[in-house]
């Protein structure tokens, strides 16, 4: 079966669209960030303290260290198989844990710091997904300029692999379990870890700016794809963006998985309309 070819008319309407998103996404960000510079954030770090601090620094360090072993090792090349995916990520969410209970035993209010009650569920869903929704032209930019400058260099992510040859296989267990650690625990330990606490810690030592672009750097390294890059250093951006517009975690943690699920989806549809050899 022969590739899918546009139309002129399709080809038209689907550049009048990116461009219509781009502006969409334009005018959303510009306003948000010039409402921060002019009002400042909603996110409060006067919690975090000299032990945090510390903390941090370890903890960065030693993601710092996995990021270097990663790209030493070229894991960006490497399998992943269904048996390693929960185990991975039930390590990850056991760490944040333990995190968790490092900051209650600290005697930091989690539910308070973090604003999980400052904005409703409605509203949370609705903040999540028009910042999404506007960061998503951004987000492909940076992707589409990476594949092309690195063309057959390009390498998926191992899970993203994982997903697209069990999605090919129709393969409903494997992909439920990809589901799981990347639509739900992922986005809700990357965001307590990255946003919350490395961010938060951040602004309190660093400023608001600098602590964002390097908890961004970190996040995006941290996925260990220099394909990605990129694309995920620009999402961090605008999750953090969103943090401090809001003031609540569980914006940026619905909009990481509402960016994972519609990720996952368009992977899944595009596998399983992909003509059998």
């Amino acid at each position: 079966m022969a590739p899918t070819v546009l139309t002129s008319a399709e080809q038209a309407w689907l550049t009048a669209f990116s461009l219509i998103l781009l502006a969409f996404g334009i005018a959303i960000y510009s306003r948000l960030i010039a409402r921060l510079r002019r009002a400042g954030g909603e996110v409060g770090a006067a919690s975090f303290d000299l032990p945090d601090l510390l903390v941090s620094i370890v903890l960065a360090s030693f993601f710092g260290g996995l990021v270097v072993r990663a790209a030493l090792k070229r894991a960006e090349a490497a399998e992943m198989t269904p048996e390693q995916v929960l185990p991975s990520s039930l390590m990850f969410v056991g760490f944040v844990a333990g995190l968790c209970f490092f900051l209650f035993f600290r005697g930091i209010r989690i539910s308070e710091v973090f604003g999980f009650a400052r904005v409703s569920a409605a509203r949370v869903a609705g903040w999540a997904a028009l910042l999404l929704l506007a960061a998503f032209p951004f987000v492909g930019a940076a992707n589409a300029i990476t594949l092309f400058t690195l063309k057959n260099e390009a390498a998926e992510q191992p899970l993203v692999k994982l997903f697209r040859s069990a999605a090919e296989r129709g393969d409903a267990s494997t992909i439920g379990i990809v589901l799981l650690a990347g639509v739900v625990l992922a986005p809700v330990c990357e965001e307590f870890l990255f946003r919350g606490f490395f961010y938060g810690v951040g602004k309190r030592y660093a400023g608001a700016r600098l602590s964002g672009l390097l908890t961004a750097a970190l996040f995006a390294a941290f996925h260990a794809s220099l394909t990605s890059l990129p694309g995920l250093f620009v999402l961090a951006v605008a999750l953090t963006l969103a943090y401090e517009r809001t003031g609540s975690l569980a914006v940026p943690m619905t909009m990481h998985a509402l960016f994972n699920a519609t990720s996952l989806a368009l992977l899944y549809l595009q596998s399983i309309a992909k003509p059998s050899a």
